[in-house]
């Protein structure tokens, strides 16, 4: 190898190591400023029902953050007093999949579901073959227990169960 290709080469190296991907661009950019907030609201409300499950995602929504806490909307006062035992088990779940959101509280009131856009898609049921990983949101819950195996079951069982949406009970919706 001459000099002067081992030069370009060093040289090309350089110019590529200089050169990063637009979202790790974009993360240092926005990082504490109103726009890395707005993402990590929106990335929220997208992963919403993967989060917490198919139930709670149909009875709640996170509607913004706002000075460290996130307000969300439930659609009865059933569900909000619901929400209210879970709000520690929800904020462990939220730190779990986005460590760097700094949320710590989360202010609830009854309002109304934002409507779905007609072109979205729902997260289909998982067939009995495919292992069930377990949510952030069922981890969280059974953090408590001691023995793992068991940990694991019903971290998967809860996750099952929170994804599979009920069948409507006549008279209520």
């Amino acid at each position: 190898m001459t000099d002067e290709s081992a030069s370009e080469i060093g040289y090309n190296k350089g110019i590529m190591s200089a050169f990063e991907s637009i979202q790790s661009v974009l993360k240092d950019v926005s990082k504490g400023s109103a726009l890395a907030l707005k993402l990590s609201q929106t990335r929220l409300q997208q992963e919403w029902g993967g989060l917490v499950g198919e139930t709670i995602a149909k009875h709640s929504y996170p509607e913004s953050i706002r000075y460290k806490k996130l307000y969300l909307v439930a659609d009865n006062s059933i569900w909000l007093q619901q929400l209210v035992f879970l709000k520690a088990t929800l904020l462990k779940a939220i730190h779990s999949i986005m460590p760097d959101l700094d949320v710590s509280d989360i202010i609830l009131r009854i309002g109304s579901m934002p409507q779905k856009p007609p072109g979205l898609k729902t997260t289909a049921p998982t067939s009995s073959a495919t292992p069930v990983l377990p949510s952030p949101f069922a981890t969280a819950i059974t953090e408590q227990l001691n023995n793992p195996d068991l940990q694991a079951l019903l971290s998967r069982t809860i996750t099952k169960a929170i994804s599979q949406t009920a069948p409507p009970t006549p008279g209520r919706t």
